[in-house]
């Protein structure tokens, strides 16, 4: 049977309080590819149920070659089950982990808009650089999503100890209405987690890495905001911060960085010195040094917004993307 086919029609059982089952009759109906990776694929599907019902929802799953490996297989097990429980307006939220006898697969909240990394290429093909106040709003937005997972207790009150591990201008969705959310925790860590002791392994993406992760230090929330930080470098100057492809190479960066390496007036000479700086304390090398939660670094950022008199909100970013990609202005309200 095919993978189109197991999709096709579902059932699932649910538990309602009173103890009594309810069986669940519904399709997914995949229409195209989103996204893929080394470990899956992410589909647009819709969501059939009874009496006309019809949801659009995006669909994860692992590639059939990687269902043979455990750790592959935990790590995206733990991914939905971590994020699952993780409800808040700017991080994308997980409705069902459902699987069959061959397949596994994550639910998602489909999410008409663009990644950070679309929008920064937009602006270059378009010769332009991305307003720092859309830039700042985004930022901050992020920092929201990522303070309430870093908090995120259990429903026995315990920490969760959750670390993104891969912040990164494509995993920052913004929808057409102007709501940055944050997405992939596939390899995030948690006390719950299975995933490889990161002290052996490093996680995320090469150039977002921050320099505890490279050295197999460990990591903790202010790697998180280390990465955020040069996202937001490379948001304001459309240029990687550290544009390598090993940890050998990024060990040689940082070894060799200074402090004004990182300062985005070398590539955009107006911006201010205020928020230069905002850039340069989230990306200092040594955690201490940096802001100490997410919620620090969004207050900044917004304390600079408004000594500055910039208002931006929602329909500031939307208007931005509607004027730029055309397909936002038909999903801007969807």
């Amino acid at each position: 049977m095919s993978f189109r086919t197991y999709f096709e029609s579902l059932l699932g059982r649910l538990k309602t309080g009173s103890g009594r089952v309810i069986k669940l009759e519904g399709e997914y109906r995949l229409i195209r590819i989103l996204g893929a990776g080394g470990m899956g694929q992410v589909w647009l599907a819709e969501k059939r149920g009874a009496a006309g019902f019809s949801k659009l929802v995006a669909i994860k799953t692992i590639l059939r070659a990687k269902l043979g490996d455990p750790r592959t297989m935990e790590m995206f097990l733990d991914e939905a089950r971590l994020v699952a429980n993780l409800v808040h307006p700017n991080i994308i939220q997980v409705i069902q982990l459902a699987r069959t006898r061959r397949e596994v697969f994550i639910v998602m909240e489909h999410v008409f808009g663009v990644t950070l990394l679309q929008m920064i290429d937009r602006a270059k093909e378009l010769g332009e650089e991305v307003p720092l106040d859309v830039i700042a709003f985004i930022v901050a937005r992020t920092c929201y999503g990522l303070a309430y997972a870093h908090k995120k207790h259990d429903r026995e009150g315990r920490h969760l100890g959750i670390v993104h591990r891969d912040i990164c201008p494509t995993n920052l969705l913004i929808s057409y209405r102007g709501i940055p959310k944050l997405s992939d925790f596939g390899v995030a860590k948690a006390r719950t987690s299975s995933v490889d002791d990161e002290r052996s392994v490093a996680w995320g993406k090469y150039p977002y890495m921050a320099p505890e992760a490279v050295h197999r230090r460990g990591t903790d929330l202010r790697s998180d905001i280390y990465s955020l930080g040069l996202v937001l470098y490379e948001s304001i100057t459309g240029r990687l911060a550290h544009d390598v492809e090993s940890t050998r190479a990024l060990k040689f960066r940082l070894e060799t960085e200074k402090p004004h390496d990182l300062d985005p007036r070398a590539h955009r000479p107006y911006v201010p010195e205020q928020l230069a700086n905002i850039v340069r304390k989230a990306t200092a090398l040594d955690p201490k040094d940096r802001h100490q939660d997410a919620m620090e670094l969004a207050k900044d950022i917004e304390q600079w917004l408004l000594m500055s008199f910039l208002f931006p909100d929602e329909n500031r970013v939307s208007d931005y993307l509607v004027e730029r990609f055309p397909t936002a202005q038909k999903h801007r309200y969807w």
